[in-house]
């Protein structure tokens, strides 16, 4: 069964660059422009990872991830955070969360897609 992304970012043409790349290697791409639209598909959809970026107008990439964090059906599910304050060169995980990923914003799609497939998805 292919693995299900949900992919949250406010610019449209990062949403349709990284939803191309991963259809195009199998996965199943579900995506939103905020964090209200993420929050309202969030549970028909039952991602396997959400790829979210950091900042955005309403509820940040920051803000949704603690929301995830205190519900028990969505707290295992891995993050990816990626925003242009990260450097794009090193993925990152995070020390104090180990559901939480960190890529830099201007990162080629491979780089995603290498994650994914690291951290299982």
């Amino acid at each position: 069964m292919p693995k299900r992304i949900m992919i949250v970012d406010d610019q449209a043409f990062v949403l349709k660059l990284l939803t191309v790349q991963l259809v195009a290697h199998g996965y199943v791409v579900l995506a939103a422009s905020n964090g209200e639209e993420m929050m309202a598909k969030l549970t028909a959809f039952k991602p396997d990872a959400i790829v979210l970026d950091v900042m955005m107008p309403g509820l940040d990439g920051v803000q949704l991830a603690d929301r995830l964090a205190q519900v028990p059906a969505t707290a295992s599910i891995p993050i990816i955070f990626h925003s242009a304050l990260i450097s794009p060169h090193q993925p990152e995980d995070s020390p104090a969360n180990p559901h939480h990923h960190y890529l830099g914003k201007s990162f080629e799609p491979e780089a995603l897609r290498k994650l994914l497939q690291r951290i299982g998805v």
